[in-house]
């Protein structure tokens, strides 16, 4: 019986060796290219086929080449390894990948309450929080000094600052009194966005406002209903096909539209809503509608 139990041990230690990926840091995109996740025993089906998902979208998005590798893959890569359960220092080495990447302050920011709202992060949380605290320690901004280097209207990038705030303010918090304090916020935004389209007819993307806040009118939208985001669904689209924002809040849009609307997602990226993933058909469909992978 004893040489039964080690020998069943030793086989069940020894199929996890096989199949274990050990990362690198300086070597990651490259080993990367050639990662195929195994089925962990305690994640299920649905948290597998979500996390290979990503790890497939990330591959084709960056076609396995090192220098395509940006800011937003290698949070969506911690995404998946976290979702798939892959060991500590395999999810270390991508979050130092993340933390180290270019502008990832900002990601910090504009990251924190899905962090703070998924179990998942857990194993992460005390070293992201961390990195939180020093980016809120940096994030003083002159408006005036940003408006004049930037040649932008002053007034405007005011209001969307101010939108911004007030968007960012209550997110997250659990109380019904700031529940209710946030739904007042997020109503009076959607007015405000509402008016400033009317006034531009145009997203108030890089153009009027700056990289800073291009994904300002974006947010509102995203944190709204979906009346307004089918409404602005194709105005979100355009900006994106001109350069006045980046393409990750659209697919962000799309998924918590569809996801809301249909019950399904079709990029993964709206985790902890209990979206399904949209069968490969639909996916496809809607891929190519925006020019999206």
């Amino acid at each position: 019986m004893r040489i039964t139990i080690l020998l069943l041990i030793i086989l069940n230690f020894s199929c996890y060796a096989q199949n274990e990926n050990q990362f690198e840091y300086d070597n990651f995109e490259n080993q990367f290219s050639s990662y195929e996740p195994v089925q962990n025993p305690n994640v299920s089906a649905e948290d597998f086929n979500y996390g290979l998902m990503i790890i497939k979208q990330t591959k084709s998005v960056t076609k396995n080449d090192p220098k395509n590798f940006v800011i937003t893959d290698y949070f969506n890569i911690l995404s998946a390894f976290l979702t798939l359960k892959e060991s500590e220092e395999n999810i270390m080495v991508v979050f130092e990948k993340f933390k180290n990447s270019e502008n990832s302050a900002k990601y910090f920011l504009a990251y924190e309450n899905d962090v703070y709202k998924n179990p998942k992060y857990d194993i992460i949380r005390e070293d992201y929080n961390k990195e939180l605290s020093k980016c809120k320690a940096k994030t003083e901004f002159n408006l005036s000094e940003y408006c004049k280097i930037n040649n932008l209207d002053s007034t405007l990038v005011r209001i969307i600052y101010n939108i911004s705030s007030n968007d960012q303010k209550y997110r997250g918090k659990k109380s019904n009194e700031l529940l209710i304090a946030h739904k007042e916020l997020d109503n009076q935004n959607q007015t405000i966005i509402d008016s400033l389209y009317i006034i531009h007819r145009t997203y108030i993307g890089k153009s009027l406002v700056g990289d800073k806040f291009e994904d300002v009118m974006w947010a509102v939208v995203q944190h709204s209903n979906p009346v307004m985001m089918e409404r602005y669904l194709p105005v979100v689209h355009e900006a994106v096909r001109k350069k006045e924002l980046k393409p990750v809040p659209l697919k962000m849009l799309i998924d918590r539209f569809y996801g809301l609307r249909y019950g399904y997602q079709i990029f993964g990226s709206q985790s902890g809503f209990g979206f399904k993933l949209a069968n490969a058909k639909t996916r496809k469909e809607i891929e190519t509608k925006y020019g999206l992978k």
